[in-house]
């Protein structure tokens, strides 16, 4: 099924109306934001990383400004050339510009190898010296994940943006873990020597709750989870706005919570491990008013696509354990609405968080490769098989309020303030590529 929305319905997701609110769902606040086109010769840097220069890495550069109580804008140039390590911008005083000084942003790397089944001690070991100088706002970072077992998807970033108001310009962000990380005893792998399952998180920027980023002409590169666009809480928005980037992955590489704009940007599927992929998987709470949009888009893939197999996405359950949905095949199965998401077999709970996170996605005037599947391209959560975790694809919101009506009546919740005909997930104006 392609939903496709009529035209009075897709006149309201331009620029100004997708980042004009922020804030709780369902009470957000009108802040109408309006970024502007950031031209690179024009930001006169504050900083210059690179041999020779005032740090010889982005993070050092980082902490002299914070370490000298910069306020307002700080610029931070980065020469032509590779450069290693993490980067954390912290909330502060501070809201950051980081802006390559190539002719292309191909010209400037920001690497590291980081991934979500590290361990906290492999992380400090691997990252802690980097961090021993820094000041406590990043510091204090560090420290909680390494005191982790394991670091998560959420601290597995190469860039991680708390502060407000963050710009990314002309630069390349790459996170070059190859999904060679041994999981569950499979040795199943590619010519690439990837693993062919499992979780392989790696994440190249990570927005963790920062609200008005704001990202041109960038190039964000991984597998899994390549660009996390994290809410400061369960419910609570944020907004990004992505021009002229070039971004890829293979599963689940544009994920999370928070609203974002997309324009001009290419969306490219890499096939080299992924049997089955998805480009977006959103989790927008049911009462924010958008999730991701992307106008004038360009949904490719590396060369090496299977038709069929990749999907335009998939809306993430998020923290699912036990499902509403669906007609279950195990005796005894019952869920109901607790505290948190677990399962108990044959009974679990899930949380209200978790049931609303029903995530949304627009696609306008955009190209879109002969990869996605053109019958199908979204997909259901966890398999369109009935198990624990699955979810059907939700359109719009009868999809969820419709089959779940007695079941919410039992549990003594209304979604009375919930228009059926809301748009969760839709496409206009696009055509094949």
């Amino acid at each position: 099924m392609r939903p496709q929305l009529t035209p009075a319905q897709a006149a309201g997701y331009t620029r100004s109306q997708v980042l004009r609110y922020v804030g709780s769902a369902g009470a957000e606040r009108d802040d109408p934001w309006t970024p502007e086109p950031l031209d690179p010769a024009r930001l006169v840097p504050d900083y210059v990383v690179g041999s020779g220069c005032d740090a010889d890495g982005v993070q050092t550069a980082v902490n002299l400004a914070i370490a000298e109580g910069r306020t307002g804008r700080v610029v931070i140039g980065i020469a032509a050339g590779t450069h290693a390590g993490l980067v954390y911008l912290p909330r502060g005083a501070a809201r950051f510009t980081l802006v390559g000084l190539g002719d292309h942003p191909a010209d400037v790397v920001l690497s590291e190898n980081i991934d979500a089944e590290m361990s906290g001690t492999e992380y400090s070991a691997k990252f802690g010296q980097s961090f021993a100088q820094a000041h406590a706002s990043v510091r204090s970072i560090h420290d909680r994940i390494a005191a982790l077992d394991t670091i998560t998807t959420a601290n597995a970033s190469v860039i991680r943006v708390e502060a407000d108001g963050t710009q990314l310009v002309n630069l390349t962000v790459r996170n070059t873990y190859n999904c060679d990380r041994a999981q569950g005893g499979s040795d199943d792998r590619n010519a690439a020597g990837q693993f062919t399952t499992g979780q392989h998180q790696a994440v190249a920027l990570l927005v963790a709750g920062a609200d008005r980023v704001q990202v041109q002409n960038v190039a964000l590169k991984s597998f899994q989870d390549t660009l996390y666009l994290q809410s400061p809480t369960r419910g609570e928005t944020v907004r990004s706005c992505f021009t002229d980037c070039d971004i890829e992955g293979d599963v689940d590489f544009i994920f999370g919570q928070s609203t974002a704009w997309f324009a001009r940007c290419t969306i490219r599927t890499l096939t080299s491990r992924a049997a089955k992929s998805w480009a977006t998987a959103p989790s927008t709470d049911i009462r924010t008013r958008f999730g991701f949009v992307f106008h004038d888009c360009h949904f490719t893939h590396d060369g090496h696509a299977r038709p069929g197999q990749f999907h335009l996405g998939r809306q993430w359950f998020e923290g699912v354990r036990a499902t509403p949905f669906g007609l279950p095949d195990i005796s005894g199965y019952r869920v109901t609405i607790g505290p948190t998401s677990a399962y108990h077999a044959p009974v679990g709970t899930i949380s209200l968080a978790t049931l609303n996170a029903v995530g949304k996605c627009v696609i306008l005037h955009s190209r879109i490769a002969g990869h996605i599947d053109a019958a199908s391209p979204w997909d259901a959560w966890s398999g369109n098989t009935w198990n624990p975790r699955h979810r059907p694809v939700l359109y719009r919101a009868a999809d969820m309020l419709s089959p779940l009506a007695d079941w919410l009546r039992q549990q003594g919740q209304s979604y009375d303030d919930i228009c059926p005909d809301t748009i969760f997930l839709g496409e206009y104006g696009n055509s094949t590529a």
